[in-house]
């Protein structure tokens, strides 16, 4: 009896991956899309982060964060965004300079969806947007006590989820400062 019930299992599994892949890759034609970019201010896209002043790097970090840094651009049912190293690590060093004058802050990173899916699925797929993005800032040497996540699913959308593109930019994470 176990041996049967093992292997329903595995092919299930089985069945389950190669569906999700029929109608990822083969129907909505999902596979082959890989862009993705990091979005690090609505305003100013390509803002250099290396600030040699730590003054300004604090002001600076502290008003962008305030307003939340952003990363768009998920794939699709995905919450690894591969592409994230560009300005990301140098904001995970500014970041670092920041905790040291500011002992008490934390940071809350936000994780959302587009509107495709269950609420239930989304706000898993937006919690998992938003871990990984912790492990990431803790990976650059941030303390983990100092980031919390959560997450908001489909719920406040940038963008019009009836396109594609608004879409993208509703699969995203935010990161903003909490003042203790």
């Amino acid at each position: 009896m176990k041996a049967s019930s093992g292997l329903f299992a595995v092919l299930l599994i089985l069945w389950s991956g190669a569906s999700v892949y029929w109608y990822v890759c083969k129907i909505k034609k999902d596979c082959d899309k890989q862009t993705t970019e990091v979005v690090s201010d609505q305003n100013n896209k390509n803002e250099n982060f290396k600030i040699k002043d730590t003054v300004s790097v604090i002001n600076n970090l502290s008003e962008k964060l305030s307003n939340g840094y952003t990363l768009n651009n998920f794939p699709k049912n995905s919450f690894v965004n591969s592409h994230i190293e560009n300005n990301f690590t140098e904001f995970a060093e500014n970041l670092k300079i920041y905790f040291e004058k500011n002992t008490s802050d934390k940071i809350l990173i936000t994780g959302y969806t587009d509107n495709t899916g269950t609420p239930q699925t989304n706000i898993f797929v937006g919690k998992n947007r938003a871990e990984f993005l912790k492990k990431k800032l803790i990976e650059q040497g941030i303390d983990k006590t100092r980031i919390q996540t959560s997450s908001r699913g489909q719920a406040n959308p940038i963008a019009d989820n009836n396109t594609e593109e608004g879409r993208k930019l509703n699969r995203r994470v935010e990161i903003t400062i909490i003042n203790n």
